[in-house]
């Protein structure tokens, strides 16, 4: 469980990189929307565990 939030922050940081540092590899339109693509499915996905720990908390308590 712990290896899926890592790997979830890691596409957030390199969705930022890309984001600023990545026009100077590619056209800096490419590197915004790829940027972007990376950071949103790291946030999309991160969420995604919050919610089911604590969906399973909650399990637990009641």
């Amino acid at each position: 469980m712990k290896t899926k939030r890592i790997i979830y922050f890691i596409l957030i940081v390199v969705g930022a990189l890309i984001m600023g540092f990545g026009d100077s590899f590619v056209t800096k339109e490419y590197a915004l929307s790829l940027g972007i693509v990376f950071l949103m499915l790291g946030i999309y996905k991160s969420t995604q565990v919050w919610n089911e720990s604590r969906t399973n908390e909650e399990d637990i308590d009641s």
